[in-house]
């Protein structure tokens, strides 16, 4: 228990000492890459960035300083025969190194409840606050369109000439609604706007302003019904965020709402490819913080005098680096159709896992 102990703290110290270093490291870097559009901001801005940026630099770095901590820890007390006492005393590698890989399983469900409850908030925040002339053309986030349509469901389908997430404003728009396939409904109007939620509706409506109700009856007849101030409550399902989504980049929603994303983007028969594979890398990313620190373990836990710490750490690193190049293009190769989204984001973890049992095994038996 004392050596568990022991083991566990000198992993922690060396983990939060990585942390910190890479962090200020990153901080300087990429504040040093945008010192132009920081000098035209005030300080509370750069201040509100990077404190929202900080749990994506976490969540970014995490399994490299996992790597270095349990090959700094490990390694070092490997070197000192301390690794090596504990096994001439009977006990296994696999125990002595137990609470390493404890910590390893809680560090994945941290970093999965991160990415879900952390995350998306923190970018959203920073993506809205660099949002630059500069970023735009880079990565345009949408807040209007034009000339499109929307299709809710089997029972209603949109047609709008302008659309303005911004302000939940849409103009001269066509709503048609049916029943089993049959047009039983059609609305031309001028404008619609949402209304946020008030103190009769639990949830916000759209409003009609201007225009036509038309309602098609069975027997062939149409009544027709002028439009000024109509509230649409109870009757459209549709959702502002179904239009133009404030949240357009996977890394601000968690699985709800990439999964709601993917909803709605089929029924509007749009290309669903890339959000489902951000779904499934969602599920998978977290792994590779155990996975990492497997590999970490294999390499250092017994010590060696063919093999210097120095030596385990270039190899460690060029492992770790090309898991994450190759988790990159399988996540690439998933967004342009080359494979299925488990696959694309599933891949790289399975070979890196499988290598690293096969690793821990010949490492245990040696």
């Amino acid at each position: 228990m004392k050596f568990s102990r022991y083991l566990i703290w000198n992993f922690l110290k060396m983990f939060l000492i990585v942390i910190c270093g890479a962090v200020l490291i990153f901080v300087v870097i990429d504040f040093v890459g945008n010192i132009k559009t920081w000098l035209a901001r005030d300080m509370k801005a750069v201040g509100d960035y990077y404190l929202s940026y900080l749990p994506y630099i976490l969540y970014l770095i995490t399994p490299v300083a996992l790597f270095i901590a349990v090959l700094a820890s490990v390694g070092n007390m490997a070197r000192h025969l301390e690794m090596s006492a504990m096994q001439s005393s009977g006990q296994s590698p696999f125990k002595t190194l137990l609470p390493i890989f404890f910590l390893g399983v809680l560090m994945s469900i941290g970093s999965y409840e991160m990415s879900e409850y952390w995350l998306p908030d923190a970018n959203h925040k920073r993506f809205e606050i660099m949002e630059t002339n500069a970023q735009k053309r880079k990565n345009p986030r949408i807040k209007e369109k034009q000339d499109f349509t929307f299709i809710d469901s089997e029972k209603s389908s949109w047609f709008f000439k302008y659309y303005s997430g911004t302000n939940k404003l849409g103009r001269d728009v066509v709503l048609l609604i049916r029943d089993h396939g049959r047009l039983v409904e059609r609305y031309d109007v001028r404008a619609i706007r949402w209304v946020e939620k008030d103190t009769v509706s639990k949830e916000g409506f759209w409003r009609f302003e201007n225009g036509v109700h038309r309602v098609f009856n069975k027997d062939g007849s149409v009544n027709v019904f002028p439009v000024r101030h109509t509230s649409m409550r109870g009757k459209i399902t549709t959702h502002p965020n179904d239009l133009i989504n404030e949240r357009q980049l996977a890394d601000e929603m968690d699985s709800k709402m990439v999964k709601a994303r993917i909803d709605v983007l089929r029924r509007s028969g749009e290309e669903t490819r890339a959000m489902e594979t951000a779904l499934q890398f969602k599920y998978s990313a977290h792994w590779m913080n155990l996975i990492v620190l497997l590999i970490g373990a294999a390499l250092c836990h017994r010590y060696s005098r063919s093999g210097g710490l120095s030596q385990k750490f270039g190899v460690g690193l060029l492992l770790v680096f090309s898991y994450y190049i190759l988790e990159r293009i399988g996540l690439k190769m998933g967004e342009n159709g080359a494979l299925s989204p488990f696959w694309a984001a599933w891949n790289s973890h399975f070979i890196y896992a499988g290598l690293a049992f096969v690793m821990l095994y010949r490492s245990f038996r040696l």
